[in-house]
């Protein structure tokens, strides 16, 4: 209990997710933290979980999990009174089916392009307006051979295995350093106010940052000695790979990655 004489914020917690008979090991593995950092929110022990942005993220996450009031509980960490948060029943998930697994779909997909592409190109080379097969192709349509590959694959230095189709290229820093131009899954434009997160990449990085409304700000690989400003409204959902080899700063602070790198993929919310 707090001196005032309401229930603490770590008190909150740890009777809202006892009621829904949740234990500490599957509460850590739901929210993707350690033990340890469950544990410490619920004896109020915020100083152990790095910096006051972390903090707050976490029992943000922890609060979203348990069907609590986050921002009545933030409220409460900063020492002002607040009414005692409400516990709301969480609806159980409902069963997914096979119909609607991702994977069904994608080999469903993939079945009819074998299918259809080996159809439509010999309709197209049996019409009237397609060129004949023992016709020589112009050398302008003849494919450009691929360029060697500069460096290693992304996978063999990170340890983050992505599939080739899903992932996009490499879009190179200029010359004089400055990040890459946003494409459709890199950094979109930056926004007229809100924070600001800014990277610099010692190594090859995939970067995934989102911003409160779960707008993608930046999907991609960024090339080592590049670096990026993202601008957007928080709190950030932030993914990094080889994030050993990634400087990050917020609003002009340092940011220590080293708590939230599993293996070597730090994933982390970022409040104000």
């Amino acid at each position: 209990m707090s001196e005032n004489g309401l229930a603490s914020v770590g008190q909150i917690l740890r009777e809202a997710r006892e009621a829904q008979g949740i234990t500490l090991d599957n509460a850590a593995v739901r929210l993707r933290l350690m033990h340890r950092q469950v544990e410490a929110m619920e004896r109020d022990d915020f100083e152990s979980l790095g910096q006051s942005v972390f903090a707050r993220g976490f029992v943000r996450n922890y609060a979203r999990l348990l069907g609590l009031a986050p921002e009545s509980l933030l409220t409460r960490m900063d020492g002002a009174p607040t009414e005692p948060a409400a516990v709301a029943p969480t609806e159980p998930a409902l069963p997914r089916s096979w119909l609607t697994s991702p994977w069904l779909i994608l080999s469903l997909l993939g079945l009819l392009l074998a299918v259809a592409v080996p159809v439509a190109l010999y309709a197209w080379l049996n019409s009237d307006g397609g060129e004949r097969p023992d016709e020589p192709v112009p050398a302008a349509m003849q494919p450009r051979p691929a360029p060697p590959a500069a460096s290693a694959p992304v996978a063999a230095r990170t340890g983050v295995v992505a599939p080739a189709a899903l992932v996009p290229p490499a879009t190179p820093a200029a010359a004089d350093g400055t990040p890459p131009e946003a494409t459709a899954s890199g950094t979109t434009e930056p926004a007229a106010n809100g924070s600001v997160l800014h990277l610099d990449f010692g190594d090859e990085s995939w970067t995934e940052i989102k911003d409160a409304s779960g707008r993608m700000l930046m999907r991609q690989l960024n090339p080592a000695g590049s670096s990026a400003d993202v601008h957007g409204q928080p709190p950030f959902d932030v993914v990094i790979g080889n994030a050993a080899q990634v400087q990050v700063t917020y609003n002009g602070r340092p940011i220590d990655l080293k708590p939230f790198i599993d293996v070597t993929v730090a994933r982390f919310t970022l409040e104000e």
